[in-house]
């Protein structure tokens, strides 16, 4: 499981200038916390987990933002969702592998709360090309390869939207932090 990190990273060292215009057309406030959701909307991916989480960081005072990129059968269950509890979500629909790298340099740090039906999750090493620390569900399949906590981003036990919440909340806190994971993830 691979991708082309150089592509990714010239691609992500390219977009870098515009990070500020790119968070203004996906509405991302300057003052929060980017958090990335890249996938297909569909059950194993568990992007119901994260806007539970994202429910609970937020109502809890945490100054963060949600960057879903993706198309799938969830989205009408997911746009409800965060339209009922007025969530800070921005949905970007599908980008291809030409765009995505612009995702990634928008937002801060990745997020894949997936099941074991993600063998590995090509997404985190794309957002670790660009530089960017993933927060993965102790299901996804490159988590014990590619995510030192701390270090390259975090983990999470699977379906635990409280602690998922939690970390999303110390990450946003530690914006300085994030920018050192991504480097190390990177590296």
């Amino acid at each position: 499981y691979f991708v082309d990190n150089e592509r990714f990273a010239r691609s992500a060292a390219a977009a870098a200038p515009q990070r500020d215009a790119l968070r203004a057309r996906w509405s991302i406030p300057a003052d929060r916390a980017c958090f990335v959701y890249a996938g297909k909307l569909e059950p194993k991916k568990r992007l119901p987990d994260l806007l539970e989480a994202l429910r609970l960081a937020t109502a809890r005072g945490a100054a963060l933002h949600l960057l879903v990129v993706g198309t799938g059968e969830l989205m009408d269950e997911a746009r409800a969702f965060a339209q009922q509890h007025a969530l800070p979500v921005t949905f970007a629909g599908f980008l291809n592998q030409s765009e995505i790298a612009s995702a990634y340099v928008a937002g801060d740090a990745l997020v894949l709360p997936s099941d074991w039906g993600e063998t590995w999750g090509l997404v985190v090493n794309e957002a670790m090309a660009c530089a960017r620390p993933a927060i993965v569900s102790d299901r996804v399949g490159c988590g014990p390869d590619l995510v030192v906590p701390g270090v390259t981003g975090e983990c999470f036990a699977f379906g635990d939207t409280v602690q998922l919440a939690a970390v999303l909340a110390a990450c946003a806190a530690d914006r300085d932090k994030l920018r050192r994971m991504g480097e190390a993830a990177r590296a």
